[in-house]
C-alpha cells in the first residue's frame, strides 16, 4: 500500500512542478483600479456589491491564526464569486488587491466561472480541514493494516504482473493522458491545476498505474479506488460544466475521456483480473470486504481534496473541484456554509451506489457462469 501511495504522489510530480513554476493565479493584465467604499457590512466595488467577511461567532486564536496563514496564500480573493455572465456593464470584478476586472481577464470565458472566492470564511474553511482531515487520517490508520494483500491471499496466485495493462490499454492511457496536458497548458494562465480535478486525478492514477514501477499489491490498490471512483465521471457526463472549454476540440474531447474512465474499470471486472469479492485466502465476508474498500476511498477523497487541494485552489485563485463555492446545481440545493459537506455526502453516496452495483454485477456474472458450467457438465456426462 505504501507503494500505491507513493506512485500516487508520483504521478502528480510533474504536474505539481509546474504549478510551482507557473504559481498563483495573480494577474496583472490590464489592471484598473476602482475605488472602492466601504460602509458598514458592505463592500462597494464600483457597481458590484457584495457582503463583506464577517465572524458572527467567537474563534479560537488559534483557529483566527490559521485563518489568516491560509487566507495570505492569496489576498487577492473576493468574498463572493463573479457573476457568470457580465451584470454591470464592462465593471464586474474578479480580483482585488489590485482590482482586475472580469473583462480583463486573459481568457474571461474561459476563467469567469472558476474564480476562487471566501464564499465560507477562513475559519470555517479551516475548522472543515482539522475535523475532515482527523477523522480521514483515523480511518485510513484502521483500514490500512486489514487490506487484503494481493497476490498473497488470492486462491490461485496471479502472476505478479498480471494487473500490469496489456500495450493498448498503455497506449491508450499515455496519448489521452498527454492530451489533457496539452489542453491545459495551452489554456489560460494556471490551467494546469485543473489537473487537481477529480476525474484529471483518475487520469493521474490510471497514468501511474500504466508506466509507474509498483508492486501487486499496489496496481490492486489503485484499480480498487479507480473502480470505486468510476461514478465521478458519469456525474461529469450527466451534468458537465463546460465553461471553461475554450479551445478547438476541447469539449469534445472532455466527452471523450471522461468515457474512457468508464472502459478501464469495465476492463478490470470484466477480465477477471480484479475482483469486488473477497480474496478466497483471506477468509473474509463480502459485506466487510466491501465497507473497506468503500470506507478507504471515502477518507482518501476527503482527505485529499479539504487537507490538501483547498489550500491550492486558494493559491491558485482558480475553483477547484469547486472547493471553495458551490458548483452549478438545479435549484441550488448544494449551497449555503454548509454546501462542501453536502458535497462530499453526495459523492460518499456516488461512491456506494457505483461500488455496490459493481460488487452485484459480479455476483450476478459469477453465479450464472457457474450455473453454466454445471449445466455442461452434466451434459457431459450425459
Amino acid at each position: 500500500l505504501p507503494s500505491a501511495f507513493a506512485s500516487f504522489s508520483l504521478a502528480f510530480a510533474s504536474v505539481l512542478v509546474g504549478l510551482s513554476v507557473a504559481g498563483p493565479t495573480r494577474l496583472t493584465l490590464h489592471v484598473e483600479r476602482v475605488t472602492q467604499t466601504v460602509r458598514g457590512p458592505t463592500v462597494l466595488v464600483r457597481n458590484n456589491t457584495m457582503p463583506a467577511m464577517t465572524t458572527s461567532r467567537p474563534t479560537s486564536a488559534m483557529i483566527k491564526l490559521a485563518a489568516d496563514a491560509l487566507q495570505s496564500l492569496n489576498p487577492r480573493l473576493l468574498p463572493l464569486p463573479p457573476p457568470s455572465t457580465e451584470q454591470s456593464g464592462g465593471r464586474d470584478v474578479c480580483f482585488v488587491n489590485p482590482t482586475l476586472l472580469c473583462k480583463d481577464l486573459p481568457d474571461e470565458i474561459g476563467m469567469r466561472g472558476v474564480i476562487s472566492s471566501w464564499y465560507i470564511s477562513p475559519e470555517r474553511h479551516v475548522v472543515e480541514m482539522v475535523v475532515v482531515g482527523f477523522i480521514s487520517v483515523i480511518a485510513l490508520s484502521m483500514i490500512v493494516p486489514r487490506l487484503s494483500r494481493y497476490p498473497t491471499d488470492c486462491a490461485n496466485q496471479p502472476d505478479a504482473n498480471s494487473l500490469r495493462p496489456p500495450l493498448l490499454l498503455r497506449l491508450l492511457i499515455g496519448i489521452c493522458f498527454t492530451l489533457q496536458i496539452v489542453y491545459k497548458l495551452a489554456g489560460y494562465p494556471g490551467k494546469l491545476y485543473m489537473m487537481l480535478m477529480p476525474c484529471n486525478v483518475i487520469w493521474c492514477l490510471h497514468f501511474a498505474h500504466a508506466f509507474v514501477p509498483m508492486s501487486p499489491n499496489a496496481r490492486h490498490v489503485l484499480v480498487q479506488l479507480c473502480i470505486t471512483y468510476v461514478g465521478l465521471p458519469v456525474v461529469a457526463i450527466a451534468t458537465p460544466d463546460l465553461s471553461d472549454l475554450t479551445l478547438p476540440f476541447e469539449i469534445e474531447y472532455f466527452f471523450l475521456n471522461h468515457a474512457l474512465l468508464l472502459v478501464f474499470p469495465m476492463y478490470w471486472i470484466c477480465s477477471a483480473k480484479v475482483s469486488m469479492l473477497p480474496l478466497a485466502k483471506r477468509g473474509e465476508s463480502v459485506l466487510g470486504n466491501f465497507v473497506k474498500w468503500y470506507s478507504m476511498a471515502c477518507a482518501i477523497f476527503a482527505l485529499f481534496y479539504f487537507v490538501f487541494v483547498t489550500p491550492v485552489a486558494v493559491y491558485s485563485g482558480l475553483n477547484l473541484n469547486y472547493m471553495l463555492s458551490p458548483p452549478p446545481n438545479p435549484g441550488n440545493v448544494i449551497s449555503g456554509e454548509s454546501f462542501r459537506l453536502m458535497s462530499i455526502g453526495c459523492c460518499g453516496a456516488l461512491f456506494f451506489i457505483m461500488r455496490f452495483g459493481a460488487l452485484v454485477g459480479e455476483s450476478l456474472a459469477t453465479a450464472v457462469l457457474l450455473k453454466v458450467r454445471v449445466s455442461a457438465g452434466k451434459g457431459k456426462k450425459m
